[in-house]
Order: C-alpha cells, then sequence, then structure tokens
C-alpha cells in the first residue's frame, strides 16, 4: 500500500513538473491570453473531430493501446527506469513512421469528411450555382447566335484520356470564355471543353462517338452520346443549326431543353449529395 501511494505521489509530482514547464515556456514566449485561448479551443475541436471519425473503428483499439503504451513510458520517466525507457522511445520513432501506413484508411475518412463539412459544402455549393449559370448564360447565347458548343462536366471518371487530346487551359469557367472558345473565328472552336472540379480542364478536345445507330444526329451529339455511354460524365450540346441545347447523360440524350431545365440538370448533376440525417421516432 506504501508502494502504490508512494507511485502516485511521484505521479502527480512528474505531471505537475511537466505544467510548471509548459506555462513556464508561455510566459516566456509573451502570448496573450486569447491567444492562449485560441490554440486551446483550435486542439480540443482538432481532438474532437479525430476521435468521431475514429470511434467504432479498429483504429480506436490502436490507439488505446498506444495510449497504455504511453502511461507505461511516463511511469519508466517518474522511476527512472533506463532500460524500459530507452526500449520505449525506440518503439515511439518505429510507431511514428508507421503510423501513416496503419491508419490510411482513417486519414483518407478524415480528408473526406473535412471536405463534407457545412462550411465547405456551403462553398462548393455557391461555386456550382454560379459556374452553373455561367454555363447555362454561354450556351443561351451560343444558341442564340446559331453556334455549336460541346461542354464536358466530368464527374468521378477521370477523362484525361481525352483532355490530353486538347489544349489544356485550367481556367476559371466564365460565360465569356466559354463563348469566346467556340466562337467561330477560336482556333479552339472545334472538338469539346471539359470541366472539372469548377475549371475548365481543356479545350478542343476530341470525344469518342457512339455506336449506336442514330438517325439525323450530328457529330456533336454522336459525340455527346458516345463520351456518357461509356463515363459517368454529362455533355451538353448546342447545335449550330437549329439552335438548339441538348443534354446527355447516361447514354441518353435530352433534346431542345430551355434554359431553366438545363440549369437544373446541371445542378443535379455537379451538386455533392449532403450528408444524411438520422431522424430517430418518436416512441
Amino acid at each position: 500500500m506504501e508502494f502504490v501511494s508512494h507511485w502516485i505521489a511521484e505521479l502527480i509530482v512528474f505531471i505537475g513538473n511537466q505544467a510548471r514547464v509548459f506555462w513556464e515556456n508561455v510566459t516566456l514566449l509573451n502570448f496573450s491570453t486569447s491567444q492562449i485561448l485560441l490554440d486551446i479551443i483550435i486542439v480540443a475541436v482538432i481532438f474532437y473531430f479525430l476521435f468521431s471519425i475514429l470511434k467504432g473503428s479498429r483504429a480506436l483499439h490502436v490507439l488505446i493501446g498506444l495510449g497504455f503504451i504511453g502511461g507505461l513510458f511516463i511511469v519508466s520517466r517518474v522511476f527512472q527506469l533506463v532500460a524500459l525507457s530507452w526500449l520505449l522511445e525506440r518503439f515511439f520513432t518505429i510507431i511514428l513512421v508507421a503510423i501513416p501506413v496503419l491508419f490510411q484508411q482513417e486519414f483518407r475518412m478524415a480528408l473526406e469528411r473535412l471536405g463534407h463539412t457545412k462550411l465547405f459544402l456551403q462553398h462548393k455549393e455557391q461555386e456550382i450555382e454560379r459556374m452553373t449559370q455561367e454555363i447555362v448564360n454561354a450556351c443561351t447565347h451560343l444558341a442564340g447566335k446559331k453556334i455549336g458548343a460541346l461542354i464536358v462536366l466530368q464527374q468521378n471518371i477521370t477523362l484525361k484520356e481525352y483532355e490530353d487530346t486538347g489544349i489544356s487551359l485550367q481556367a476559371k469557367v466564365s460565360a465569356e470564355l466559354i463563348e469566346a472558345i467556340f466562337h467561330t473565328t477560336s482556333p479552339m472552336h472545334d472538338g469539346a471543353i471539359i470541366i472539372g472540379n469548377q475549371r475548365i480542364r481543356s479545350a478542343s478536345s476530341i470525344l469518342p462517338h457512339s455506336y449506336k445507330n442514330t438517325p439525323g444526329l450530328g457529330t456533336r451529339h454522336k459525340a455527346a452520346l458516345g463520351l456518357s455511354e461509356t463515363t459517368d460524365a454529362a455533355v451538353i450540346v448546342v447545335s449550330e443549326e437549329k439552335g438548339t441545347i441538348s443534354f446527355a447523360k447516361g447514354g441518353s440524350l435530352e433534346k431542345n431543353i430551355q434554359a431553366d431545365m438545363l440549369y437544373k440538370l446541371i445542378i443535379q448533376t455537379l451538386q455533392p449529395p449532403r450528408p444524411k440525417k438520422n431522424h430517430r421516432k418518436k416512441s
């Protein structure tokens, strides 16, 4: 019993000394109270976010194991157990290297969840709405002037092989730029523009044609169908002959759509899904 009391006393003294050293370092750095509070709040939020991600996963059990080993390390330092301290120090060096490998799935999941938080989703939704309006305005103006256009909206499947057939742009989406690209005097008006991650990634790209028997369809419409059959991309076609707008997705083509319908179809294609809320029924 006396040994346990002595061990607890030593542990309290050790923690107290560490807290005193930490506070002295903070005082020497001349931080303001608001800076210290902000620092603590941010660290607390990060830890809360990490534990909410890891809750119920196998990584939580690994962290508990690491916590236990960390407790042993503190004990070894308090009682000056040289061999155990040396061994645990080497162990922690190995663990620091191994952590990215052990938790790669959890890190990926955490980053995905961070990208789907309300703040990021709201910003992304606003950018998609702005971009959609720019595309609709451009298509409406081009259709009114009977200037042909082919606009690809990339989703999950990469379209790099088609981007490489065109001219790399990586430009912000705007109605003026789209209209300039497809103007008959532009050297890039032939082919398609590919939009991905809210950027015009390439212009004058060549798309595969559909193998379906599609009488009455022009080259642009066949290309739009062809890409939508083999990928999850959506393709907007502006006809230079009729001045109409069509929308291809999933191997089907919706013809002669108006601006409001085009806006709705683009939003449905690009808007990120909102996190589902669990609604519990009251008993």
